[in-house]
């Protein structure tokens, strides 16, 4: 095709994945000389095979748990991994050969004990393995698992609690003559501690003694710090270790943070891998480690002091597997004290292996063997061949986490929408996160640790490190990366300077690119052109609304037009600036205001470091565009595009709008460009203000179903003569109008449904009016890409960007145009924009620009633009405009075809292999299929006789078409569907033909003798894809064998709930819903979503599983076997079972021919009932209404006129009342919550009602109020 094409969603798949995050552990690194890097074969078999331990259980989760497997594989034992649903997207759990849930809530699932011994009991595991954190130093756990007849892989429970409290690891460090600093025994009170503080002179240091990490820890500088201390290192222990004792030791202030890595064989031998600096820390946590360390590398006999101390105390204990033992190391002297003893892997552990030439957890592995043999351990001989006489190379870790720098390194769990590490030579990567990973409120931030070896140097080393860092990509939640990269850039870390004050010290200062969202508004996102145009497969085109001030923001400050910026709806942001940055604010009129000051719309402003910019309520129009200098270049693009679609959760800013504590990076010349900037605002007469509106004439052209099949004469003067008025329901994705109802020229939808606005399922183009029964829904560039809606009149692509500016409460008249005139309109749009380039760039005066003032003839085209009649061989063919820049193809009478359907994707196939220039995408449906082209560079005449010719020249064709058949399991009676139909009836509609049981229904409106077996036929033959489409690569189908092609009506009105998965079925069609979402269709069954939005899982090659023409084959399961696919689907390890064929189109009509006796008694059958119980919801929906508005009458009814009234400022819904009556409300209290274009408004008392009791609440729950509306009543 010409024009434009989508970037399509390309992610690597699973097995990809695992080779990019963990190649280390599967292949050899390059060679160094003779030597291999990692992991030589004669470190994998240090035992004679696994006898004993065939299967581990990984009693851990995410960067470690990878781990452990990779080396699992390694030696061929089975690996059994646990995890909580929130860690369901974790890499651990697809990596695994086994996964487990684990039971209970996600904040204590991986403490839970039972749960995870009962896991093991259950999958035959015979070890487990902790990793670091969780219960990896528990040693009441250790024993539990050896009690259970369990082999714990790491050292003994005992030597666990010998090491677990600081205090008693001290006198073992002393028995070993192991140096210790000068320290004391346990402390009982506050007036101890300070007797010993005189005694030890300050600084000193209060320690929990069961305390890690740097928790429980105080450092106290003079004796007016000690009181507080104690108590708070006293409260500390109570909660966070159930240990309050504490003891004291002597505080060095320029210290260093060294420590050994040293492994046992439980025999009361040791061998130690050397050391790691781990001194840059914050807040005692560790963030960069290097090995060997600079400070001891160059201190001659350092590290043999070291490291025989730290071998002399794992000895004196009959230590066995991997441990580490930290030393605190005076900068000034050298000298160097214990500090404590992890009795577990570490984290940094990385490092060690890459400079010893070791897997430590291969070792763990095997020294767990021998014990399970009664062996006791690893012989020494063998042991000791492991340990080399000094490291080999230089190697440096950065620990990535979720955190944002610039808010004190807060937190920032949330979507990581793109993920791609960088690789090379020496560079490796251990990390649990793909793309589409939610990283959890629940546990450490840690994402990824970013581990770099050099054979030559620690320069080369840092050179490595810097290439790693910034060529990795990790977009959606914040990351620190940035911040790591400033560390090792640093002057201190090449020469080796880098104490553990260093990161708060003058010699490392770090500054943060980024704006932070103190509030994001009421809505504000993320948009930017040409956004996902042309993607199709249910992902709607997003974009700005008003994409004419859109660009206009980034020409003003010196952007690409298409750069992303912010869209504000309603109300906007405030957000606080770190550097200074160019800023314009067009669109919506609203106050801008930076620390305060008001400044200019439609003006380059320059925001200072830390300074605010605040954006007010919009007064006219609905959205304001913020530009920012260089856009938001972390901000990931989903299938080509920045912009969000937020009711897909796509795009943008992990999927959502924005919201207070966001964070937004800047381009790294934002400063630059800032101190440069010159002056620039648009002339008045050229701004937009002047053309917004609370009365809209919005130029359509007819079609595709203004035309006497569906519309009357009197229906067509009610279109375009009447107001139409916005609903509250009006957002990206829909704009619900209120007005008179059409006539319509049918009297029902035939096969598409009961109402006459019914169609077979048929393509939507943008700015259609689309007709929902009878209320009409403009379709913006977030709506569904097909339905069963007829659409009878669109928007021309010119006027989109004034339907963005369109709100609740404003009344829209449309005015037919011809496509010439729509052509002339969209030119005229791109003028302006040129005047807004060339006065930016001094070569205009504002008297030259282009305005939106052309004077319209009164004249349109019709909807039909061409066709062709019925003959013997073929169906009646129309091509229907639809807007200026779709055109609609339509096949036959309103009836569901598979040949049909079949003559058709021959069609959509050339269009998509580029048989006709010009055309963006196209998209085919059960009985049409329509192409978008760019006006702009083509014209319809030219498309239109392009699809013409294509036609004829491709005339009947029966070519066999690629097909897969793909098995889904499906739940028949499934009990979310039950509960799913009892909220309708209960909270929207409690009389419909459809309820209370969905399935009887569609069974007595076809003719079949009951639901179950209405129900039942969903397994009993192939269901064709005729379209992915809707929303989010829905796929619609229809049974292959018409005998069993029900037709059903839709929910009316629609339902506000449908699980993801549920089978429904609407019209003659099938549908799988692809997430949790609102609907109309019957509720069938429930199966698996066919749609993953970054296309992790297997089968997935983009995020929609399937294509047109594949067949999904239903397969009945259980409740029970249910669960258990769902749960393997949602943490990626369901595997569909596929299998390639094709669809024949002349063995199908063989196959029609056999059984057309049956198939038109069957229909006869089917079409008489189905007329039955349309008459029958008929007077049902009459009744309903009529009830609807008797309620309507009596809400809002204002029964104490002398009240203060609270009114609403715009027309929307009552979403929550937070008072009732006789509540006495307080100034700035929230009364009321409302809800208005799917964004919520508070509304809250003011100053004047500070004090006032509530007395009458006049709008329900739901209640539509127009502005000015009473919502409740206060007085005194």
């Amino acid at each position: 095709m010409d024009g434009p094409r989508p970037v399509l969603f390309g992610q690597p798949k699973v097995g990809q994945l695992v080779v990019a995050i963990s190649r280390y552990l599967y292949s050899h690194m390059h060679p160094i000389g003779e030597r291999q890097v990692l992991y030589s074969p004669v470190h994998m078999s240090l035992v004679d095979g696994f006898q004993v331990i065939r299967k581990v259980l990984i009693a851990n989760r995410g960067e470690i748990a990878c781990r452990i497997i990779a080396s699992c594989k390694r030696l061929d034992l089975t690996s059994v991994a646990i995890y909580s649903k929130a860690d369901r997207s974790s890499l651990h759990v697809r990596l695994a050969d086994e996964a487990c849930l684990l039971p209970g809530s996600d904040q204590s699932a991986y403490i839970d004990e039972d749960a995870i011994l009962e896991i093991a009991r259950r999958t035959g595991a015979e070890a487990v393995i902790p990793g670091y954190g969780f219960l990896s130093e528990n040693d009441g756990f250790a024993e539990r698992v050896e009690a259970a007849g369990l082999t714990w892989v790491g050292p003994s429970s005992h030597v666990i609690r010998q090491f677990g409290l600081k205090h008693t690891a001290r006198e073992l460090a002393v028995n070993a003559n192991v140096p210790v600093i000068t320290g004391t025994p346990l402390l009982e009170s506050a007036e101890e501690a300070l007797t010993a503080a005189e005694k030890m002179g300050y600084p000193v240091m209060l320690k929990a003694t069961a305390g890690g990490g740097g928790m429980g820890l105080q450092i106290c500088q003079d004796e007016s710090e000690i009181a507080a201390a104690f108590e708070t290192v006293h409260a500390r222990g109570a909660t966070l270790f159930k240990n309050t004792a504490m003891f004291m030791e002597k505080y060095v202030a320029r210290s260093r943070h060294v420590e050994v890595q040293v492994f046992g064989n439980g025999l009361g031998d040791a061998v130690h891998f050397g050391e790691r600096e781990c001194s840059i820390q914050r807040r005692h946590q560790k963030v960069v480690e290097e090995c060997p360390s600079p400070f001891v590398h160059v201190r001659k006999g350092m590290r043999e002091r070291l490291t025989d101390c730290a071998v002399k105390l794992a000895s004196s204990v009959a230590y066995g597997s991997a441990g580490t033992v930290e030393f605190l190391v005076d900068d000034r002297t050298g000298e160097f004290y214990f500090l404590e003893m992890n009795t577990r892997l570490q984290v940094e552990h990385g490092i060690t292996e890459m400079c010893w030439d070791v897997d430590l957890v291969s070792l763990m592995l095997q020294q767990a063997e021998m014990q399970a043999r009664g062996a006791g351990g690893i012989p020494m001989g063998t042991l000791s061949a492991t340990q080399k006489s000094a490291p080999i190379g230089y190697a440096i870790e950065a620990r990535v986490y979720a955190e944002i720098p610039s808010r004190n390194f807060a937190p920032s769990p949330g979507l990581l929408q793109s993920v791609n590490w960088h690789s090379g030579d020496g560079i490796r990567v251990d990390t649990w996160v793909t793309s589409g990973t939610q990283i959890s409120p629940f546990y450490d931030p840690m994402i990824a640790k970013v581990i770099v070896w050099d054979a030559q140097s620690h320069q080369g080393a840092i050179g490595k490190m810097v290439a790693a860092l910034s060529g990795s990509t990790v977009q959606g939640c914040p990351t620190n990366i940035k911040y790591l990269r400033a560390i090792v850039e640093s002057d201190a870390f090449a020469q080796g300077d880098t104490t553990t004050a260093f990161l708060t010290s003058s010699s490392f200062n770090f500054v943060s690119h980024s704006i932070d969202v103190v509030s994001g508004g009421a809505y504000t996102t993320i948009q930017d052109l040409p956004a996902r145009r042309g993607v199709g497969h249910g992902v709607p085109e997003a974009g700005p609304m008003d994409s004419v001030s859109f660009r206009v923001a980034n020409i003003i400050v010196g952007n690409d037009e298409n750069t992303e910026a912010l869209e504000v709806t309603l109300i906007g942001p405030e957000l606080k600036f770190h550097v200074a940055a160019i800023v314009a604010v067009t669109g919506g009129v609203v106050d801008v205001c930076v620390d305060g000051a008001k400044h200019d719309m439609y003006t380059r402003i320059v925001v200072p470091a830390g300074g605010t910019l605040k954006v007010g309520v919009v007064s006219a129009g609905c959205r304001s565009y913020v530009a920012v200098r260089g856009g938001f270049p972390d901000i990931p693009r989903y299938l080509g595009s920045k912009s969000t679609t937020t009711t897909l959760k796509l795009g943008g800013y992990q999927g959502r709008h924005l919201v207070a504590n966001d964070s937004l990076d800047l381009d790294p010349q934002t400063v630059v460009w800032a101190t440069e900037a010159t002056d620039l605002s648009i002339p008045p007469n050229a701004r937009l203000d002047s053309l917004w509106s609370n009365d809209w004439t919005l130029h359509v052209m007819p079609g595709p179903h203004d035309d006497p099949e569906f519309v009357t004469e009197n229906d067509r003067i009610t279109l375009y003569d009447s107001p139409w008025k916005i609903s509250h329901n009006a957002s990206r994705s829909g704009y619900r109008l209120k007005g008179p109802r059409l006539e319509w020229a049918r009297a029902h939808g035939g096969e598409g449904g009961a109402h006459p606005a019914n169609v077979i399922d048929e393509p939507y183009s943008y700015g259609g009016l689309n007709w929902n029964g009878d209320e009409p829904v403009v379709l913006p560039i977030d709506a569904p890409m097909a339905g069963g809606l007829a659409t009878t009149t669109t928007i021309v692509r010119a006027d989109f960007w004034r339907l963005g500016q369109c709100r609740p409460g404003d009344t829209i008249r449309f005015k037919r145009i011809s496509w010439t005139t729509a052509h002339a309109l969209r030119k005229r749009a791109e003028a302006y924009i040129d005047s807004i380039r060339q006065f930016a760039k001094g070569t205009i005066d504002a008297a030259s620009f282009a305005l939106f003032d052309l004077e319209l003839p009164s004249e349109w085209d019709e909807t039909i633009l061409y066709e062709s009649p019925a003959t013997a061989d073929a169906v009646e063919v129309k091509y229907r405009q639809a807007g200026d820049s779709h055109i609609h193809v339509t096949y036959g009478p309103m009836t569901t075809s598979v040949l049909t359907r079949a003559h058709i994707q021959h069609r959509v196939n050339r269009i998509e292999h580029g048989a006709i220039p010009g055309i963006i995408s196209v998209i085919g449906t059960t009985r049409a299929y329509c192409v978008q082209f760019d006006s702009l560079t083509t014209t319809q005449s030219d498309i239109l006789q392009s699809l013409i010719d294509l036609e004829t020249s491709l005339g009947s064709s029966n070519q066999p078409i690629p097909s897969r058949i793909f098995r889904f399991p499906v739940l028949l009676d499934d009990p979310v569907c039950k509960a799913t139909i009892d909220e309708y009836a209960r909270t929207l509609r409690d009389s419909a033909v459809y309820l209370p049981d969905n399935m009887e229904y569609v069974a007595k409106a076809n003719g079949v003798v009951d639901g179950k077996t209405a129900r039942l036929s969903l397994v009993l033959c192939p269901q064709l894809v005729t379209e992915v489409s809707f929303l989010a690569g829905t796929p619609l189908m229809v049974p292959l064998d018409p005998r069993l092609i029900y037709v059903a009506q839709k929910y009316n009105p629609v339902r506000g709930f449908t699980a993801e998965g549920t089978v429904g079925i609407g019209g003659p069609l099938v549908v799988i819903y692809p997430m949790d979402a609102p609907g109309g269709y019957q509720l069938w069954a429930r199966t698996l979503s066919p749609w993953d939005s970054y296309a992790s899982r297997p089968h997935f090659e983009q995020p929609w599983l399937l294509r047109d023409f594949d067949q999904i084959q239903f397969y009945e399961v259980g409740e029970a076997e249910f669960d258990q696919c769902y749960e393997e689907y949602k943490s990626g390890r369901f595997k569909f079972e596929v299998e390639e064929t094709t669809f024949d189109p002349v063995a199908y009509a063989a196959f029609l021919e056999s059984i057309a006796i049956e198939t038109e008694e069957f229909v006869k059958r089917r079409d008489a009932a189905g007329q039955a119980a349309v008459e029958e919801e008929r007077g049902l929906l009459e009744t309903w209404r009529s009830k609807q508005s008797a309620d309507e009458a009596i809400k809002g009814v204002v029964e104490d006129a002398s009240g203060v009234n609270v009114a609403a400022p715009m027309s929307s819904s009552v979403w929550k009342l937070l008072v009732a009556v006789g509540d006495v409300v307080e100034d700035g209290q929230v009364l009321a919550i409302l809800e208005a274009m799917k964004m919520e408004i508070p509304i809250r008392a003011d100053g004047a009602m500070s004090g006032l009791k509530v007395k009458q609440v006049a709008a329900g729950l739901g209640t539509v109020l127009e502005p000015g509306q009473t919502i409740m009543v206060l007085g005194a």
